[in-house]
């Protein structure tokens, strides 16, 4: 970890502080429901600091117009995350049980393309100009992935941050805000823990802010998209969504059926845009179902922190409760589940690798973001 020790305070305007009322709330671990410690749960006045930290670093001093500084600071950014990644990975797995095995996806690759100013959004564009102060909202599914790419677009572009992740997975923002006391300058890089939805809300009405970028569920977006721009904000969201693979009759059904099996049960199905459902012709269905089974019963279950899973626990149990009520429509509306379908039976908040067979096209549980393990196999004339 940085020189910085956790979790003591909000990394804001280039040091640690307590919350102004002295709140904290709990973390748990995922895969076994034991607390772990308490994070700082900041309130309207902590984010308002955060804004005023921001708004100075960028109209009082240089960072919005010295592009060389800010280049080398996003340089120094990726090679000081790099230099923790061993430790960022650790903690992803034990505060919202990502397998250290997705490392790439969550964590080295983002710092890969920072490194090299290649990331997509990431490398200055100047006809976009100044971002100004922007509010970053990231969620608990990739956290440090999502935050180090919007981190390092708005950076690049002049802007400074308020960062303000998921609860869920407010640690790993906060040691992210530590490593970056270290290598940034003051306040252009300020991190806001909180579980209260209005902070994030007070956030974006406050005027100073000029952007909004958000990651995360379609609720939460909404209720933002509306404020932010009442108030006159850009706003940036990304909410995901499912996505289907059609599988024509010429195609290798079990190669599609297995990969889409093999995506799904990444990270226990939490994730953007991961296969949820593999739309087959009828009379390809039972085969395609077989496949599904057989692929996701070798998925590996277990501790995120071996190198072996590849399916860990669900981050929280709203999140696993979320997954089994969706199972549940999805046997309301007719489907079949041919394996799995329910939580399993140990400490945490795990739910099995799950087929469901036989829904339509149409239905709640195709149309809709699960995040769960759960692949859908549908039949389609």
């Amino acid at each position: 970890m940085s020189k910085h020790a956790r979790p003591r305070g909000l990394p804001v305007d280039g040091v640690e502080r307590p919350t102004a009322d002295g709140w904290t709330f709990p973390v748990r671990n995922p895969a076994t429901a034991e607390p772990l410690w308490d994070v700082p749960d900041a309130g309207p006045a902590d984010a308002r600091d955060a804004v005023t930290a921001a708004r100075r670093a960028f109209d009082a001093t240089q960072w919005s117009t010295d592009a060389d500084l800010r280049a080398d600071a996003v340089r120094r950014l990726a090679a000081a995350v790099a230099e923790h990644a061993d430790d960022l990975v650790e903690l992803l797995a034990a505060e919202t049980g990502v397998p250290v095995a997705l490392r790439s996806a969550h964590l080295d690759d983002t710092v890969a393309a920072m490194a090299s100013g290649m990331a997509s959004g990431t490398a200055s564009d100047p006809r976009r100009g100044p971002a100004g102060v922007t509010v970053v909202v990231t969620p608990a599914t990739s956290p440090l992935s999502v935050a180090l790419t919007e981190i390092g677009r708005v950076l690049a572009d002049g802007g400074t941050v308020v960062l303000k992740p998921a609860p869920e997975a407010a640690t790993a923002a906060l040691e992210l805000g530590r490593i970056a006391l270290d290598v940034l300058p003051r306040g252009v890089l300020n991190v806001v823990t909180t579980r209260d939805v209005d902070v994030a809300i007070g956030l974006t009405l406050d005027e100073r802010v000029d952007a909004v970028s958000l990651t995360g569920s379609p609720f939460v977006a909404e209720r933002m998209q509306v404020a932010g721009e009442r108030a006159g904000k850009r706003v940036r969201l990304d909410v995901g969504g499912p996505r289907t693979v059609r599988v024509t009759d010429d195609a290798d059904l079990a190669a599609v059926v297995s990969a889409a099996a093999y995506d799904v049960a990444a990270n226990a199905g939490q994730g953007c845009g991961l296969p949820t459902g593999v739309v087959v012709p009828v009379h390809l269905h039972a085969e395609a179902l077989q496949a599904a089974v057989a692929a996701m019963a070798d998925v590996v279950v277990g501790d995120p922190t071996d190198p072996a899973t590849r399916c860990g626990p669900l981050r929280s149990v709203v999140a696993r409760d979320r997954v089994r009520r969706y199972v549940d429509l999805g046997r309301a509306e007719g489907g079949d589940v041919a394996l799995g379908g329910q939580p399993l039976d140990r400490p945490g908040w795990w739910f099995a690798p799950t087929v469901v067979g036989g829904v339509a096209p149409g239905s709640r549980l195709v149309r809709e973001e699960v995040l769960g393990p759960v692949l859908m196999v549908v039949p389609a004339g």
